[in-house]
């Protein structure tokens, strides 16, 4: 069931939809092109130069999108977003028009299992991210485990929306699909493990038998039906994707997902293949330019290869010339194994000179592997851009709605609750101040302004004390929006009613320390650059942290 068809803002979001996709007035859908990106185009009018730098044929890859359409916006340098993927492919078509862009790991959803007050918002986003990539055109995809999330139908209605085969040859779907990219069959090939990281495999996920012999079967399929390149696309831990590659005959490229680094690593080349993968939730786009210029296996002709390739040559370059200067003045070595080891030298020298400026050779079959990085320098596609909008502002629109009367479980019987930082103001006039020019007093606005001050994975970090006894929540937060004293101090109530003296001292908490900071909001994937000393100071002032008529050189006070 399409969650918007269920939601009175369905008829408003589907003039919206409908018009960016190109639908009609009838809302009947066009099937969006499934042999690649883009639909096929001539190549542009070049030299023979130019053309001849044009890939044959080009592979987009994502790996682990984990349902994401945008980053959180509290990163300082936020990577990912699919409306800037997509822009990424419009500028990049002239330089390759025949390509095609497919997907290994979690595509809908991050976690395996999703809270039920969740779900709905989870399912809208999901939605709308099928529509995305199927007007992206994502040919196949190897599914996660998170994509059973939320059970068989879902599933079904998920991955049939999006228009692109899902491939997993050990798990009962489809095992291969040859994709025609204007001339050039490639042969995609998908394997799953839908067992998560930790825990079981999430309810309705299909049972799955060997990845190793399965994608065998699959890919001589493939090769039967004419493939003249294989992909594989494997939504499996990294020592069976490496196993498939070493293993599996007639294999050209696995596409790894389940890739933790920031840094993706260089084309790994095991046995004939050659594993591949990039960064997960979209942070870098994925891409394998192939150029077809004759028979025999694949040549790694990569960037990031030759300069790996470099790091290693120069090592070894480094301690072979400190070996030969200790030999020639050793009188008792062999003069013969010196000069051999000059040859090695000037042999190890010419190979690193060969890597200082990689070419394509005229003649085999040579690729070059890379990832684009989605910054924000990358300008997003004005139309995905809306559609991301649309859903976000439905999305709170029926959140204000649904849980316009929800609160807070009560604090119990003897223990504090929230008060709002204009109680805090009343003794604390000076660390007000302070509060009010920080960050953290602008922290609702934020959201609200881009309509996500009532999205469930937003709002937590924006408010005072969410879902805590006497606190606030999704809507009924008045009085404890924003980051106020009472998200590092605790809540107040105890501390306001204390009579004075050092017994009041122990009613709140006095400092938050890094750990606290750094497993409530400052994590990882919503603040990649925290570090608690530099980030301090930003909210410490007279009175809030320093002696009243200190500056910024003062010491921590006692004040609170």
């Amino acid at each position: 069931m399409n969650l918007f068809r269920t939601n009175r803002l369905y008829p408003l979001l589907l003039v919206s939809l409908g018009s960016l996709l190109g639908l009609g007035a009838s809302c009947e859908r066009r099937p969006a092109p499934r042999t690649g990106t883009v639909a096929p185009t001539p190549p542009p009018a070049a030299d023979a130069a130019a053309q001849a730098q044009h890939p044959s044929l080009r592979v987009y890859f994502l790996v682990d999108l984990d349902g994401y359409v945008e980053p959180c916006g509290c990163q300082q340098r936020p990577l990912g977003g699919i409306d800037r993927i997509a822009r990424v492919l419009e500028n990049e078509r002239p330089n390759a028009p025949r390509s095609v862009l497919v997907a290994s790991g979690n595509l809908f959803f991050y976690e395996p299992r999703i809270e039920e007050r969740m779900i709905y918002q989870e399912r809208a986003k999901a939605e709308s991210l099928t529509e995305i990539l199927a007007s992206l055109g994502l040919a196949a995809f190897a599914p996660g485990p998170s994509d059973f999330a939320l059970g068989p139908e879902a599933w079904r209605s998920l991955s049939t929306s999006v228009r692109a085969t899902p491939l997993a040859a050990n798990a009962g779907m489809e095992s291969a699909r040859v994709v025609d990219v204007q001339g050039i069959k490639v042969g995609l090939v998908g394997v799953s493990d839908f067992r998560p990281a930790t825990g079981d495999a999430p309810t309705g996920a299909p049972a799955t038998t060997d990845p190793v012999e399965a994608t065998r079967t699959a890919v001589a399929r493939a090769r039967s039906q004419g493939a003249n390149v294989v992909v594989v696309l494997a939504s499996v831990a990294r020592r069976v994707a490496r196993s498939i590659a070493g293993d599996v005959e007639g294999v050209d490229f696995v596409v790894a997902a389940r890739e933790e680094g920031a840094a993706p690593p260089p084309p790994e080349r095991v046995g004939s293949a050659f594993l591949v993968t990039a960064p997960n939730q979209g942070k870098h786009l994925g891409v394998i330019d192939l150029y077809l210029r004759g028979d025999g296996r694949f040549q790694d002709v990569s960037d990031s290869s030759a300069t790996a390739g470099r790091t290693r040559l120069d090592a070894r370059i480094a301690d072979l010339r400190e070996r030969l200067a200790q030999w020639e003045h050793d009188p008792a070595a062999d003069r013969g194994a010196v000069e051999s080891q000059r040859r090695r030298l000037a042999d190890l020298e010419h190979q690193r000179a060969e890597l200082a400026n990689p070419v394509i050779p005229s003649q085999g079959r040579f690729f070059r592997e890379r990832t684009i990085e989605i910054s924000t320098d990358v300008a997003k596609l004005p139309s995905i851009e809306t559609r991301i909008a649309t859903y976000f502002r439905a999305v709170n629109e029926h959140n204000r709605v649904t849980y316009a009367t929800l609160r807070a479980p009560p604090a119990p019987r003897g223990t504090a609750h929230y008060v709002g930082a204009e109680t805090c103001r009343d003794c604390h006039e000076e660390a007000y101040a302070v509060w009010e020019g920080t960050p953290h007093r602008r922290a609702y606005r934020t959201i609200e302004d881009v309509s996500k001050n009532f999205n469930l994975s937003c709002v937590g970090c924006h408010v005072t004390g969410y879902r805590q006894p006497g606190g606030s929540e999704v809507v009924q937060n008045e009085g404890l929006r924003d980051v106020q004293c009472e998200s590092c101090h605790g809540p107040g109530s105890a501390h306001v009613t204390a009579r004075p003296g050092p017994a009041r001292r122990t009613t709140i908490r006095r400092t938050a320390d890094a750990e606290f900071c750094a497993t409530q909001c400052h994590t990882p994937e919503h603040s990649d650059h925290f570090d608690y000393e530099r980030y301090l100071p930003r909210i410490l002032g007279p009175g809030h942290g320093r002696p009243v008529g200190e500056g910024d050189a003062g010491t921590p006070s006692d004040a609170h």
